[in-house]
């Protein structure tokens, strides 16, 4: 390691002539770092104190500082000892090359760091304190983890090159390790303790160092002190030649003492409690080395399946879901839309994988996030044969856009399966554009009554649809997801339809080349395809109730999308744990960094009136009426909530006027109307208030309880103590008792709904009847009695003025109706419904007003039906705060932040608290 060479050393002191500064390695690091640093500075996220700043950082400080460690120890082997032990006192190798080499270090993170903060002035970073935290978690730890590994690539050679190979070489293996988990393991983040923290999809925006990265950035740390100590014995006679030679050149003695003399021994036994310390360390980090599946930090099909311990077995799946979950207790009708959605894909592209896939079923998004790095963003990597999804209940929203990904691997590049290439003579190609637009022309899904290619043609109308163009690659990322989806779903859905599935398949397989698969160039295409999307009837009711949906801009346009979307689930955990005032804290601050934004204030003003603070929650809400450019849903969810503040005050004629205003809001959706129409009538009689309000329970935090689940059912048929209102009763009953898997209990009283008897009021409209028979469809399929579900399909489809997204899901249950009866026969003897007017009648309540007389709310419509009291889904702005409060027509286990484009790709909205009964 070291040897006194008096002459060798007077040379170099003496040769030393000045050099231009960038022909030294220190100086031209740093100038890398500060040029490296200022190209940053002008791309979105990247360019400020933040995750996406710390990863962009992380690999280029542990590469550097690897060189540093390199270029230490050859400093150290040509520098007199003297220099080296300036102090006098006892030195060695370790010590020496720490002075040298983390003040370098140091002087690069302070660089990066100068330049971070400096773009401080001219950007906006709204949590620069966690972009700190990131940045000394990221950077900082992995230049020194570099530094380390360059300590040893210089010991153990002393060529340059050869020292450089050495000391990168850990560094790639972690990096070929890392890229292996996420290509082969079930996961969708990694972490790496030199090329950063990958936190997953885009999508999912609450990312923070969390504990878990902490606990990764330890078990660093233990292998940093166990390599340290190694590295301490290995130079330890070095070491103690290196004090001998200063203190003999001190003397003034030609040559320091030998080995002998010195009295050189074994290291171990030199050094005992480095070589303990040692040792326990590496054990340590061996210990969350060898099982980092245990730990959180990666994952393993084994790791998940300890988690989902159920595994049922199909024709074409292995199914993985958790025991004493609501998965489990409805598995059967599961496993059959999985194999729905298989046949359903086989039949459009006639072929299919020729091995099973594993699916793998979460009970909630959190437990999803934790164990594969994914919360709200379902997944489903094409060259993997898995599909990794949220319990959304039957049938599955986004079920068959995964497969659809599993499915596209046949037509994929060989190693990855996705619409791209990778080869020396053609280079690098990744077309997001055609991977998402594929999927979702397999498996397009209706929103807000309209199919896919209406919501195109209302992103178009509203000067919102990105070019084509401007998403054929991974600029695809770049765009609002909602717009990008929704642009390439229906343009592949289009080329489908017209051209044939061969040539789309085609199309996939070359990453995208229109010229090449078509003949044309894809500006010609577009046109066409806009020229189709401009023929379709669009008015501005779709075009309003769409508005909201498509206002969001993508994550790179919101400076502060992370540390939002960590603001609302720190509420959201606060709240759950009964921490109101923090909770509330929290969501003013919310408010206050963008203060322009409704959805916050709305969640603020429930959070407000769950805690009885009416005036505060009031006060709230006109805050946010007051904001500019708020969409017309927006505004009737403010009216929404003002009238559900005055339900629960008493103040009848506020909510009713409040409820009114909403209703006459355009562009609202069916499952709104409903909602609103059966909140109006509860202002409306005063003898419906309890039953309502224990059945909406507006702004409860935790609505889907077990035992609020029972209330909710108790308050709905508290409402057949009226018996002209017996028919909107057991349409509630139904809903729940169907979201209950209660199917056969589901169809007697979904049918009493619609048989009104003497003297009570029917269901209000067609719309509700069709809910009610769409309903009595799920319900028929459950219990296998194709025969009726068939019937009640076939009212449906002949009942006038369905749109376009009712006829898309009317023609899908036709279908899967017809599998079902193949996949699951019909029982022998099915059941039949109770008798219209059957089932439990309550004592009304007392103060109870009887005899009230309503006239039906504004917007019913009466095509079918007398007019009367309406039922109606709650939504979830009922519960907490979300502005696109689409409550789910199913299930109250559905969340409705199953996004947009497919739930594979986050929500735009982090999940407001509670999901809202669904009647």
């Amino acid at each position: 390691m070291y040897s006194y060479n008096p002459g060798r050393m007077a040379t170099a002191t003496v040769s030393r002539r000045p050099v231009r500064a960038l022909q030294q390695p220190k100086v031209r690091r740093q100038w890398f770092v500060l040029l490296y640093t200022l190209a940053l500075t002008p791309l979105p996220l990247v360019g400020t104190l933040g995750y996406e700043n710390s990863l962009a950082l992380t690999a280029p400080m542990s590469l550097l500082g690897a060189l540093v460690g390199v270029d230490v120890i050859r400093e150290l082997r040509t520098t007199p000892a003297h220099e080296i032990s300036r102090t006098g006192g006892r030195t060695t190798v370790l010590l020496a090359a720490a002075r040298i080499g983390l003040s370098e270090i140091a002087w690069l993170l302070a660089i990066s760091l100068g330049v971070m903060f400096g773009t401080l002035v001219i950007t906006r970073n709204c949590d620069p304190l966690g972009g700190l935290v990131f940045f000394l978690v990221g950077p900082a730890c992995s230049a020194a983890l570099g530094w380390i590994c360059g300590l040893w690539g210089g010991v153990l050679h002393r060529r340059r090159w050869v020292q450089v190979s050495l000391a990168l070489l850990p560094i790639f293996a972690c990096l070929a390790i890392a890229l292996w988990r996420l290509y082969h393991a079930p996961v969708v983040f990694a972490f790496d303790p030199f090329w950063g923290y990958f936190s997953g999809p885009l999508y999912d925006e609450a990312v923070r160092v969390d504990e878990r990265y902490l606990w990764y950035r330890a078990y660093n740390a233990l292998a940093a002190a166990a390599a340290l100590g190694a590295f301490f014995l290995w130079t330890a006679r070095a070491s103690r030649q290196l004090e001998a030679a200063a203190r003999a050149q001190a003397a003034g003695k030609d040559s320091p003492p030998t080995a002998r003399e010195l009295g050189v021994r074994n290291p171990l036994a030199a050094h005992p409690w480095v070589a303990a310390l040692t040792f326990v360390t590496a054990a340590a980090a061996a210990s969350f080395g060898l099982r980092p599946a245990h730990h959180g930090f990666t994952a393993s099909v084994s790791s998940l399946s300890e988690a989902l311990m159920g595994v049922h077995h199909s024709e074409h799946f292995v199914i993985h879901f958790a025991t004493n979950s609501a998965t489990e207790r409805d598995i059967e009708m599961i496993a059959a839309e999985h194999e729905f959605a298989w046949h359903q894909l086989y039949a459009t592209l006639g072929r299919a994988p020729a091995y099973k896939i594993d699916s793998f079923v979460f009970p909630n998004a959190e437990s999803k996030r934790n164990l594969l790095g994914a919360g709200n963003t379902e997944v489903a990597p094409p060259w993997r044969g898995h599909i990794y999804l949220n319990h959304l209940g039957y049938p599955h929203e986004v079920l068959q856009h995964e497969l659809a990904h599993a499915f596209s691997a046949m037509y994929g590049d060989p190693t990855f399966g996705v619409s791209g290439y990778l080869d020396l003579s053609r280079g690098f190609r990744l077309n997001m554009a055609m991977v998402e637009g594929f999927a979702t022309a397999l498996a397009p899904r209706p929103r807000d009554g309209l199919d896919l290619h209406d919501q195109a043609a209302v992103l178009e109308r509203l000067g919102k649809r990105p070019p084509l163009a401007a998403i054929m690659g991974v600029a695809f990322w770049k765009h609002a997801s909602r717009r990008a989806y929704t642009t390439a779903g229906s343009f592949c859905l289009w080329l489908l339809e017209t051209r044939g599935v061969e040539r789309l398949a085609q199309l996939y397989q070359s990453g995208g080349d229109v010229l090449g698969t078509y003949g044309v160039p894809v500006d010609q295409l577009e046109a066409e395809w806009l020229e189709f999307l401009g023929a379709r009837t669009i008015d501005e009711h779709d075009i309003e109730t769409q508005r909201e949906r498509f206002r969001r801009p993508s994550i790179f346009q919101r400076p502060c999308a992370h540390y939002v979307a960590n603001l609302q689930r720190d509420a959201t955990i606060a709240q759950a744990r009964g921490r109101v005032d923090e909770g509330l804290e929290t969501l003013r601050t919310l408010c206050g960094v963008e203060p322009q934004q409704p959805t916050h204030r709305l969640r603020l003003a429930a959070a407000e009136a769950r805690e009885q603070r009416y005036q505060d929650a009031l006060a709230t809400l006109n805050q946010a009426a007051g904001l500019s450019e708020l969409t017309a849903t927006t505004r009737s969810v403010i009216d929404e909530q003002r009238g559900d503040i005055g339900l629960l005050r008493g103040d009848l004629e506020a909510a009713h006027h409040a409820y009114e205003a909403a209703l006459a809001t355009p562009g609202l959706n069916a499952s709104r109307t409903r909602t609103l129409q059966l909140k109006w009538y509860a202002a409306s009689d005063p003898r419906l208030v309890p039953a309502i309000l224990g059945y909406f329970m507006p702004f409860e935090r935790n609505i889907n309880l077990p035992d609020n689940v029972v209330k909710r059912v108790y308050a709905a048929v508290q409402i057949a103590a009226y018996p002209e209102y017996r028919p909107l009763s057991d349409y509630l009953v139904g809903r729940q008792l169907l979201n209950a898997h209660a199917s056969a209990e589901a169809t007697a009283r979904l049918e009493a709904s619609l048989a009104p008897g003497a003297g009570e009021r029917p269901l209000p409209s067609g719309e509700f009847v069709r809910e009610a028979l769409l309903s009595l469809v799920e319900a028929y399929a459950r219990v296998r009695d194709y025969d009726r579900a068939r019937a009640r399909l076939e009212r449906l489809q002949a009942m006038p003025g369905a749109s376009s997204g009712q006829r898309f899901d009317y023609d899908r249950w036709d279908r899967r109706i017809d599998f079902l009866r193949a996949y699951l026969p019909a029982s022998a003897s099915p059941s039949e419904p109770v008798a219209p007017g059957a089932g439990a009648v309550f004592t009304p309540s007392s103060g109870a007003t009887p005899g009230v007389d309503v006239a039906p709310p504004p917007g019913a419509n009466e095509e079918a039906l007398p007019p009367i009291a309406p039922t109606a889904e709650p939504t979830e702005t009922s519960a907490e705060t979300s502005v696109d409060p689409k409550a789910d027509e199913k299930t109250d286990e559905k969340t409705d932040e199953k996004t947009d484009e497919k739930t594979d790709e986050k929500t735009d909205e982090p999940a407001p608290s509670p999901t809202p009964p669904s009647p």
